[in-house]
Order: structure tokens, then C-alpha cells, then sequence
């Protein structure tokens, strides 16, 4: 499965959550380099995970185990992975 639109979609959440991260500081987005190493405890509630769970999905991306539920093994459906790129467990797992 090609998953070149996910990735897009993840790393835009990335940029927005990145820009809104850095509102009000003269920056306008960081790269994921600089993300990761970032103190993020200050920030508002739930910015953190959201942020986590990009970048994990893209870790996931690189490594190849995107797409892959991490409870059963199961492929991640196309529509679900649609609305939820960052999502690393199939629906009936998440339920």
C-alpha cells in the first residue's frame, strides 16, 4: 500500500501543531529533529500527545511497520488510516 498521502497528512499536523507550538515566538514551525528533542512539558493540554503520536506514525512510516496494528498485527484499514493517519491500531482495536 502506497501511504505517500498519510505521510503528507502527518507531517501538515505537524507543521500546524509545530507553528501553534511556537505562536507568539518569531518561529514559524521546527523540523521533527528539533521537535524530538524539544521540552514539550510546558505545553497546553494535549498538544504533547498529538504531537507524540505524529511523530511516532512517522517513525512507523520510515521503519515500514505503518499500516500494521500494534495489537493484533492486523493491516489498518485504508478509511481508517484516512481519518486517523497517526492511529497505530486497527478499528477494532481502538474501540
Amino acid at each position: 500500500m502506497d501511504y505517500v498521502v498519510h505521510k503528507e497528512r502527518l507531517e501538515t499536523r505537524l507543521s500546524a501543531l509545530s507553528a501553534g507550538m511556537l505562536a507568539g515566538q518569531g518561529l514559524s514551525a521546527l523540523s521533527p529533529d528539533v521537535l524530538s528533542s524539544r521540552d514539550l512539558t510546558d505545553q497546553p493540554s494535549g498538544v504533547t500527545p498529538k504531537l507524540g503520536a505524529i511523530l511516532t506514525a512517522l517513525d512507523r512510516l520510515q521503519s515500514g511497520d505503518y499500516g500494521y496494528c500494534r495489537i493484533c498485527g492486523a493491516d489498518i484499514s485504508s478509511d481508517h488510516l484516512n481519518a486517523h493517519p497517526e492511529s497505530p491500531f486497527c478499528e477494532s482495536c481502538s474501540a
